[in-house]
C-alpha cells in the first residue's frame, strides 16, 4: 500500500476537495482519536489493522513451528478474533 496519493484542488475548495484532504471516508485512516469531554482521549483502529496484525502473527508462527510457539500465536489470534467480533456487534 501507497503511503501517498494525488488530487487536484480548486479554489475556492469545495465540499469534494475537502472530504478529499480530510479522508471524510476514512479510506486511508488507520486509527482515530478522540477527545472526550472530560479531556481523555480514546483511539479506535479498524478492524483491517487487526486482520493485518493477525495474519503477521500468523505468518510468523509459521516459520516457528515449535511446539510453545505455536500455542502462544495461536492464543494471540484468538483474543484478536475475541475484541474483533465484539467490535462488530
Amino acid at each position: 500500500m501507497s503511503d501517498s496519493f494525488e488530487f487536484t484542488l480548486h479554489s475556492p475548495l469545495t465540499k469534494e476537495d475537502w472530504n478529499k484532504l480530510s479522508d471524510a471516508e476514512l479510506e486511508n485512516t488507520m486509527s482515530v482519536t478522540f477527545q472526550t469531554p472530560q479531556g481523555r482521549q480514546v483511539k479506535y483502529i479498524k478492524c483491517e489493522v487487526l486482520d493485518k496484525i493477525k495474519s503477521e502473527i500468523s505468518k510468523q508462527s509459521k516459520m516457528h513451528m515449535d511446539g510453545d510457539l505455536y500455542i502462544k500465536t495461536s492464543a494471540c489470534m484468538q483474543i484478536i478474533d475475541k475484541y474483533k467480533a465484539e467490535s462488530e456487534e
